[in-house]
């Protein structure tokens, strides 16, 4: 009897077969290769990779033990350079080693869009918009969407979902998000680390959790789709406070009072958005990934934060880090949907006051203090 990932695999080939004959004109002008055959142990949908940076590379490292076709898409030449002659990211992760052939480079978006079926998108928030604007807007016709971006669209003010919905007219159902607590520097180590990818189609749900599937992966599925992505946005927002308090020298009795209040907010801020009654918000995709981003020295957000309470100034702290900090962009994009919903959210209103309107951060942080149960 055939087993199911055998019949999945069958059914997705026939997909794509019947997706080459009925007409996608881009592909057919780019298309030359069939899918190659399954390589032993590894599974032959086409995916595409969106993103250079560190946590790209660490989806990649995951994705090309589990897939034979990878396409992958980044922006700066040295990189592509450098993987596909030495096998390494030269500029993060480059401890990271990738066998010749497990990855295709390609500086073409589109056409890596178009080589690939199911696409997986680690831009940076902050770069998303300038990346894809240039698209035409049926791109992504028949293709499927996996998020994996931290953050909310600044241009737009749209979570990731909300803007390839708009922008390119792609279906909820044909959506996905990969999360948890996962920083990129433990996955390189490969230590075990706990994702959840989330679906409002359960089975582009159950795929994608095998695509990400390893000896040092958990994976799990959910159809809340929409409340983890505003999530993921709110738990970096909280972790610039959590840097601001260590900053400023409190300890880990305080912050740990300081987050179990970011829990309360967050909490009551997505069930508004998004109700939903068998929300869990102790599980790892929402509690897990807060606290670990509130905590961890690997996390960026936390970091600028840090250096805020510091004494550092915004822009310092932007050209000390040569990272992105998805929390600071997110910070100012929430504050104003808060007030487009009217519901109230404090501890954002303070930290939006002290990164943006330049309000005193030691009083503001201590006067904030004062509040927390």
């Amino acid at each position: 009897m055939m087993n199911e990932e055998k019949l999945m695999e069958l059914i997705e080939e026939k997909k794509i077969d019947q997706n080459n004959q009925n007409g996608n004109e881009e592909a057919e002008l780019i298309e030359t290769e069939r899918v190659p055959k399954r390589r032993k142990g590894k599974m032959r949908y086409r995916v595409g990779i969106i993103g250079g940076g560190s946590w790209a590379t660490a989806i990649a490292k995951i994705l090309s033990e589990n897939l034979k076709h990878i396409n992958w898409w980044v922006r700066e030449p040295e990189i592509e350079e450098g993987i596909s002659k030495y096998g390494h990211n030269p500029l993060y992760l480059s401890s990271v080693h990738f066998n010749h052939g497990d990855v295709k480079m390609n500086h073409n978006l589109k056409y890596v869009i178009t080589k690939s079926d199911y696409i997986v998108i680690v831009t940076p928030s902050a770069f998303l918009y300038e990346t894809f604007s240039t698209l035409p807007k049926g791109v992504f016709k028949r293709k499927k969407i996996i998020s994996a971006v931290k953050g909310i669209i600044p241009e737009t003010n749209q979570l990731i979902t909300d803007y390839f919905r708009e922008h390119f007219e792609v279906p909820l159902s044909n959506m996905s998000l990969i999360s948890g607590p996962s920083h990129a520097e433990e996955i390189a180590q490969e230590r075990l680390t706990f994702l959840t990818a989330a679906s409002a189609n359960p089975e582009l749900a159950e795929l994608v959790a095998k695509f990400f599937k390893s000896r040092y992966v958990r994976t799990t599925t959910s159809n809340d789709m929409m409340g983890i992505e505003l999530s993921v946005v709110l738990k970096n927002i909280y972790a610039l406070g959590a840097g601001i308090y260590s900053g400023l020298g409190f300890g880990d009795n305080f912050l740990a009072a300081y987050i179990a209040n970011c829990v309360k907010e967050a909490d009551g801020f997505v069930n508004h958005l998004y109700p939903k009654a068998d929300r869990n918000g102790s599980l790892s995709v929402y509690l897990g990934d807060l606290l670990v981003t509130c905590y961890s020295p690997h996390s960026r957000n936390r970091l600028f934060g840090k250096m805020i309470g510091q004494g550092f100034s915004v822009r310092t702290a932007q050209i000390e880090m040569q990272m992105i900090a998805e929390g600071y962009y997110a910070l100012h994009c929430i504050h104003l949907l808060s007030k487009q919903v009217e519901y109230p959210l404090p501890i954002v209103e303070t930290l939006h006051g002290i990164l943006y309107d330049r309000n005193s951060v030691a009083v503001e942080m201590n006067r904030m203090a004062e509040h927390f149960l």
